[in-house]
């Protein structure tokens, strides 16, 4: 968990215009946001970065999000991390359990309240 009362989001998406884009919607709430591009040394950005929730898209270059959601829901180091899929695929039948799910294009609004739910759990 962090120490500090400022929430982290991390962001992991090729798509690099999306963390623009989270940082936007997010702008009141002084949220940190981080974005990843590339799945590759996800476990050493998450042990320094410290998020409070990880917003996801299923397909990361080579990377496949369902995967990594799968790692991150069974690394007892991870495991409390709520995670969000975003995608354009059809998210039925997914084979991992995220906490939650958006579709992209994704509506702001849902973003934001799926967002703070989780944040409020934790």
């Amino acid at each position: 968990m962090s120490n500090t009362l400022v929430k982290k989001i991390l962001v992991v998406d090729d798509d690099e215009n999306i963390p623009d884009i989270i940082s936007l919607i997010f702008e009141e709430e002084h949220y940190q946001i981080k974005g990843v591009f590339d799945a590759c040394d996800l476990e050493a950005t998450i042990a320094n970065f410290l998020p409070d929730i990880i917003l996801l898209d299923i397909l990361i270059g080579k990377y496949d999000g369902r995967d990594i959601c799968n790692k991150l829901k069974h690394n007892p180091k991870t495991a409390y991390l709520p995670v969000i899929l975003l995608s354009a695929m059809n998210m039925d039948n997914l084979g991992c359990s995220p906490n939650d799910t958006i579709e992209k294009p994704f509506d702001i609004i849902e973003l934001q309240q799926k967002v703070k739910a989780l944040l409020n759990k934790s």
